[in-house]
């Protein structure tokens, strides 16, 4: 195949527009806000279901400190009515010994009631904690998601832009492309990880990096400049300069 010297210097000019759009496209898919993103929802996703767990056990740990509360005050009125009437002196002298050892009694009762109370509501104050804390967390998850989406917003708007101004460019360099070598070049680009053309730098194609051997090269120096060459390695086209 030949084209002219121009058409291959365009298609070199194609082909660093081209390589430039990859590397755009590239970026916006690897964008590392995308993966902290996920990450993010990955640990909401996790924090709410904890969360649910949490506020059910305070929940849980609230009833058993209500009941606990009201046992409490079940003894101390019952300690008070008897109170009150072992100091009328109502009642029999056996009966009024009775209320002396049922103060006794329930006296023991609300100390072991009460115990029980400051070790509930310990319980309480800590899930009470635990579920301030989880909400915290969950705050600023998606405070910094906020924060993320936003920077994704900006460098994918940046990206994208570029990206458009290359097939802009893009537009303005095929006229210059005979259509065969244009058509070669778009086939080998397909197939070759999008590069299709690269530059011949001394005995090195810039596209595989790998040396041509002399013969080859002798061979190269032989033809005519509008001749079209293929790199014997990676069958890209190769542009001298």
């Amino acid at each position: 195949m030949k084209a002219a010297v121009s058409s291959q210097a365009a298609l070199i000019e194609l082909q660093r527009i081209d390589s430039a759009n990859m590397a755009a496209e590239s970026k916006i898919k690897a964008l590392p806000e995308r993966e902290q993103i996920t990450a993010i929802h990955a640990r909401l996703a996790a924090g709410a279901v904890e969360l649910e767990k949490a506020e059910a056990e305070l929940a849980d740990v609230a009833i058993d400190l209500r009941r606990s509360e009201v046992d409490v005050e079940q003894v101390a009125d019952r300690m008070k009515k008897d109170e009150n009437r072992l100091s009328s002196g109502t009642g029999t002298p056996k009966e009024l010994e009775q209320l002396q050892h049922e103060l006794v009694t329930l006296a023991k009762r609300k100390t072991e009631l009460e115990d029980g109370e400051l070790e509930i509501m310990m319980r309480h104050d800590a899930a009470k904690e635990k579920v301030a804390t989880l909400k915290s967390d969950d705050d600023g998850l998606r405070k910094l998601e906020l924060e993320l989406n936003i920077r994704l917003e900006n460098a994918t708007t940046e990206l994208t832009r570029e990206i458009e101004l290359h097939k802009s460019s893009r537009t303005l360099v095929l006229p210059k492309i005979e259509q065969p070598l244009l058509d070669l070049y778009e086939k080998i680009r397909a197939s070759e990880y999008g590069v299709g053309a690269a530059l011949l730098i001394g005995n090195k194609c810039d596209g595989c990096h790998l040396a041509i051997n002399a013969i080859e090269i002798d061979r190269i120096k032989s033809l005519e400049s509008d001749e079209v060459l293929r790199c014997e390695e990676c069958r890209r086209i190769l542009v001298r300069i």
